[in-house]
């Protein structure tokens, strides 16, 4: 493990256990170095944190790769993802795999991203800076700095108000981040008019 962007990130690199018909691979996890409150009942991140040494192997299942979407209105055309310090990096990946044209039938996305301190943006920065540039038509992006996390309310945040559009038919919402993140953009976005079956919470 080592340090990475300051000193509230860990990246952990390693390459994938294979057999000889097994393609290799390299795998990076993204954790912070201190506990946070939210981190569920897994030890996953402790024994990353604390436990494992350069040279441990530990194996990892892949989780899902696809949202489920269970809205009234096919096909999706719109996307807006909201997430909190790390949960950027599974909405990026999605909006890497949705943003080429003709990859999917999403016309527009949307990313508010929001943290509480400055330097936590530097972990996918100039990743997300880099699909905006492919697609500054498709995509909009916003970084927010706010304490909505433990303190203030997202409603009358008027970055968020601006950047977070109000629910259309076709329209499917991702939320990703702590527990309490995930509660508070849920409901958040419930009270702009998003039916609760058009929004995916990942943990």
């Amino acid at each position: 493990m080592g340090g990475d962007g300051g000193n509230n990130k860990r990246r952990g690199g390693g390459r994938a256990s294979t057999t000889s018909t097994t393609p290799t691979g390299i795998v990076r996890v993204v954790l912070p170095n201190e506990k946070v409150e939210d981190e569920g009942n897994s030890k996953f991140m402790e024994v990353l944190r604390d436990e494992l040494r350069p040279g441990d192997e530990v194996a990892i299942r892949p989780g899902k790769t696809h949202l489920s979407y269970r809205g009234k209105h096919v096909p999706v055309t719109d996307m807006v993802y909201l997430a909190w310090g790390l949960g950027i990096v599974p909405v990026l990946d999605q909006v890497r795999a949705i943003t080429p044209k003709g990859s999917s039938s999403v016309e527009a996305s949307s990313v508010t991203w929001l943290n509480d301190n400055r330097d936590d943006f530097d972990i996918a920065m100039d990743d997300l800076e880099a699909e905006y540039m492919k697609c500054p038509g498709k995509l909009a992006v916003s970084c927010i700095i706010d304490d909505v996390l433990n303190a203030n309310p997202m409603e009358g945040n008027r970055e968020v108000e601006e950047s977070v559009p109000y629910y259309n038919a076709g329209t499917m919402a991702v939320v990703c981040g702590p527990k309490r993140f995930a509660e508070k953009a849920r409901g958040y976005l419930m009270r702009r008019g998003y039916p609760e079956n058009c929004i995916c919470v990942l943990p």
